[in-house]
């Protein structure tokens, strides 16, 4: 596995790159050679660089009294990928020692000796670094009162276990100043969006959200055995109801969004008005609300790639496919429709701050620059759709960020600036509170507004 736990580096040494991790992984596995255990060996690299990067602040606190100056960035990696293998994935300590010193002496050569001495002082302290893990785990799980305010001190550190920037601490709404250090060390469990216009018989062990929404939950059986079967079997019926069109993979929140969004389009009485999708992205939220009967009639998308991806979505869940799919630049910016549209859904392009515990890599890439950046794009996309909005036509917003300044802060400054759209609701959809079982899920942001001509 030695191999494995360089490539893992490697990749950790790039969280900060602005190509997403997903597709710098997805690289990576090119780079193991076809084998009995490749799969195996996919699913550890994959294991690892989550793990580390969901984990960092805890693994970086536990070597803090063991290091005499703060290490460079390949020796702190290979401190936190060693002891999340020995900490949470109990792997032997000598084995595991000896490869990341040998990793570590082709990086920066003498600084493996640091390395060794203190990873063996970490394990010779090994009774008491689990009681530190055991504190700090309590204290991310223990709820501050709705009610208050977390102090600096208490704030700094809860940021600090979860390798949070002062980026976050700066424009997080104060909702989130705990939630989201609990989330961001939940992996979620697999969620699913079930097509309402297919009759079909759920898979035992699925639970039910709402109407159009099931999830996978985390198994607790006694025998490990049994579980594999039961859940190698539940995959296999998954997989055969995806390829049938009956259900189809994606995050809670997002599916609950498509659903309040249609359940409000249908009470308006609107489902056959002609709805825009701004930004569809893979298509995901059009295609719920096509599953619920809404006439989306245009999706614009800056990506050709991504319409690729929604047109066999399309095929796979015989949905009627929108009039119109363009692949507009600049997120629809520099080109838009001519027509007006009384149902506009603006999916914004966002900092994706609430989705780190799907993305824990999102944290290092989000820059003051970038969130500017993106700040001024909603500012200009939400101008394009109140310019194409008639009389009583409504828009619905939603971002997956937990930033103040991309969702009430932004809208703030919209309404300033057009006064005939007005609020008429908002929420952030946060799945864990409909179901503990759902930590780890993305939090989404959602508002409704609606254009009234002043005469």
């Amino acid at each position: 596995m030695a191999a494995i736990r360089e490539l893992a580096l490697d990749l950790l040494l790039q969280k900060e790159s602005t190509v997403p991790f997903p597709v710098l992984l997805e690289q990576a596995y090119t780079k193991i050679p076809d084998s009995a255990h490749s799969t195996q060996e996919k699913a550890f690299l994959m294991a690892l660089c989550y793990g580390v990067l969901r984990y960092a602040g805890l693994l970086k606190q536990m070597t803090l009294p063991y290091c005499r100056k703060k290490p460079r960035q390949s020796m702190e990696l290979c401190l936190c990928l060693a002891l999340y293998e020995l900490f949470f994935l109990g792997k032997s300590p000598y084995a595991i020692v000896n490869e990341y010193v040998e990793i570590l002496k082709k990086q920066e050569g003498q600084a493996a000796r640091a390395l060794n001495a203190i990873l063996h002082s970490i394990l010779n302290n090994k009774e008491r670094v689990q009681k530190e893990i055991a504190v700090c785990q309590e204290l991310i799980q223990t709820p501050i009162p709705s009610n208050q305010i977390p102090g600096k001190k208490a704030l700094h550190k809860l940021h600090q276990l979860a390798d949070l920037p002062e980026l976050f601490t700066e424009n997080l709404h104060r909702k989130f100043y705990q939630l989201l250090v609990e989330e961001s060390f939940s992996a979620p469990v697999p969620g699913f969006r079930t097509n309402l216009l297919k009759e079909m018989n759920l898979p035992q062990g699925l639970e039910q959200v709402s109407p159009s929404i099931v999830f996978l939950p985390a198994q607790n059986t006694v025998s490990e055995q049994a579980e594999q079967i039961e859940r190698t079997k539940t995959a296999t019926e998954l997989k055969a109801l995806t390829k049938q069109g009956h259900i189809t993979r994606q995050g809670i929140a997002s599916a609950l969004f498509a659903e309040k969004i249609a359940h409000f389009i249908h009470e308006q009485g609107l489902a056959a008005a002609p709805l825009w999708d701004m930004c569809c992205g893979r298509g995901g939220k059009s295609l719920g609300l096509l599953e619920k009967n809404i006439n989306v009639q245009l999706v614009s998308e800056p990506n050709p790639a991504r319409l690729d991806e929604f047109a066999k979505e399309l095929q796979r869940l015989n949905l009627p496919a929108p009039q119109s799919m363009q692949g507009f630049a600049q997120n629809c910016i520099e080109k838009s429709p001519v027509q007006a549209f009384p149902l506009i859904l603006l999916d914004s392009p966002c900092t994706t701050s609430g989705t780190i515990a799907r993305n824990p890599e999102v944290k290092y890439r989000i820059t003051k620059e970038s969130l500017a950046e993106i700040l001024q794009t909603q500012k200009m996309l939400l101008a394009l759709a109140a310019a194409h909005l008639p009389d009583m036509g409504y828009l619905f917003y939603c971002t997956c960020s937990v930033f103040d300044c991309e969702n009430k802060g932004q809208l703030k400054k919209f309404l300033t600036e057009f006064p005939d759209m007005h609020l008429l609701y908002e929420e952030y959809l946060i799945p864990s509170q409909l179901n503990p079982a759902l930590k780890g899920h993305d939090i989404l942001y959602y508002a409704i507004l609606q254009k009234k001509v002043i005469v």
